[in-house]
């Protein structure tokens, strides 16, 4: 590698990790995910033969993935026209580009087992509720639902709990303040009221914070153009903090497994009263790009251990533990009761939850 083009691409490297030291090492892309401490040589780019950066943390390798794509394209494009004169635009930044979104790989159950069959214990619903952090009965209702909102927002936040799937939230619960029957209109004022035991379908709540406010949402157009206003879109959202594992295909004990040994912060795991288990993840992202950026690091690992792609959003409704559902709406829209209720059961409940893996904390 001549001088010029040594230069050239640590000057490409450096646009892209502007702290990169001459040996090669700087801060990963993705060392948010990190599970362990993030280490000064951790993270290295090499510019010899085929430029590539790799990190010694296996949790960002999405990242790391889409880092090596544009410091090879930049290097190409530049190495390839080095030679012909072109007009400076001085010290500007480099030109921004959409994020590439990684594929996200399909269900294996085969590779479920195995990640499942390294746990050291067999994980049933029994062994989480014996191990919560914070205690929990085995008797669950309204109460369960209000210790758990309680725990997982702060002072002032507001959350959305639903009755059915379809309206803009029919409860809020304040934290700090207490719970509101609301309106279906914007201009009813929300009344003080207990919230919901249960449902035909069961209960909800929105996954994030909210304003409680109806505000236009911008991607909703009534007939004359306008907004439609709503109380559970993007622009509602007060912080991305949460993100929702849910399977409805994964055997519940290997899903189990896999919640237990994910180095992920874990705070949360409940049922939904019917086949699934929902783990619910605090990212405590700094903005929308950054949850997306996250969740789709996550979803490259978890996809393929069975986690439903499509429950991995941000404006995103989730079972409320401690509710009772009542039946389930089939394929050809026809509600089944149920012979007798099923609890939303909340299992495990640690709002100081850390990276460690639940079954290396217990």
């Amino acid at each position: 590698m001549t001088i010029e083009n040594e230069a050239l691409r640590s000057e490409i490297a450096r646009s892209l990790v502007p702290d990169l030291t001459l040996e090669g090492f700087g801060s990963c892309p993705g060392k948010h995910l990190h599970g362990t401490r993030n280490g000064a040589r951790d993270f290295q780019v090499k510019l010899d033969g085929a430029p590539t950066a790799s990190c010694f943390h296996g949790s960002c390798i999405a990242f790391v993935e889409e880092l090596n794509h544009e410091l090879r394209r930049r290097i190409a494009i530049a190495e390839s026209d080095g030679r012909k004169e072109r007009p400076t635009l001085g010290s500007v930044a480099p030109e921004p580009r959409a994020r590439h979104r990684a594929k996200r790989p399909a269900f294996d159950p085969a590779k479920l087992s195995k990640f499942a069959a390294r746990c050291p214990h067999k994980i049933t619903q029994e062994w989480l509720l014996e191990r919560s952090p914070m205690g929990l009965m085995d008797e669950q209702g309204t109460e369960t639902s209000e210790l758990f909102l309680s725990e997982l927002f702060v002072q002032g936040e507001r959350m959305l709990v639903f009755t059915s799937q379809t309206s803009q939230g029919d409860f809020l619960y304040e934290s700090g303040r207490g719970n509101f029957r609301l309106g279906k209109d914007p201009g009813v004022l929300p009344v003080p009221s207990a919230l919901p035991t249960g449902s035909s379908e069961g209960v909800w709540f929105l996954s994030n914070p909210v304003t409680g406010s109806w505000l236009p949402n911008p991607n909703k157009k009534l007939p004359d153009g306008s907004e439609a206003l709503g109380r559970r879109h993007g622009a509602c959202i007060t912080a991305w903090r949460h993100l929702v594992l849910e399977s409805d295909d994964a055997n519940e004990s290997d899903w189990l497994a896999c919640l237990v040994k994910l180095p992920v912060k874990i705070v949360a795991i409940y049922t939904s009263g019917g086949r699934s288990v929902h783990a619910l993840v605090r990212l405590d992202a700094a903005s929308k790009s950054h949850w997306d950026a996250m969740r789709d690091t996550l979803a490259h690992v978890v996809c393929a251990l069975g986690a439903d792609p499509a429950a991995m959003t941000a404006v995103r409704l989730s079972r409320l533990p401690g509710a009772l559902r009542h039946g389930s709406r089939g394929k050809d829209g026809r509600l089944r009761t149920y012979p007798e209720p099923r609890m939303q059961r909340l299992l495990w409940l640690n709002p100081l939850a850390t990276d460690t893996p639940i079954i290396e904390s217990v």
